[in-house]
């Protein structure tokens, strides 16, 4: 075989050695981006729902207060209503 076709077959072989790696590291570069990328949704709805729970957690206990509030305001109205007709004094 003369040397330059020898060359030139090193040469092709390098190439396509080239192409094979580079197409193999972005192979697993896409893979392991789109891991992380799920990795980050998943954890994005679980940190969402938590904050969904804590959130209904803090309306449900804003609304025990409100209704206790409510209610002593009420009781508080009646009281001074009835004093103020002439009725039971604290």
């Amino acid at each position: 075989m003369p040397q330059p076709v020898l060359h030139t077959l090193c040469a092709l072989a390098g190439v396509l050695a080239g192409y094979v790696v580079t197409s193999l590291y972005h192979r697993r570069r896409d893979r392991a981006q789109a891991l992380h990328d799920r990795l980050i949704r998943a954890g994005d709805t679980s940190h969402h729902n938590a904050l969904r729970a804590r959130l209904a957690q803090h309306r449900a206990e804003g609304d025990v207060i409100t209704a206790a509030t409510d209610t002593v305001d009420a009781a508080y109205a009646r009281l001074t209503h009835d004093s103020q007709e002439g009725g039971p004094t604290p």
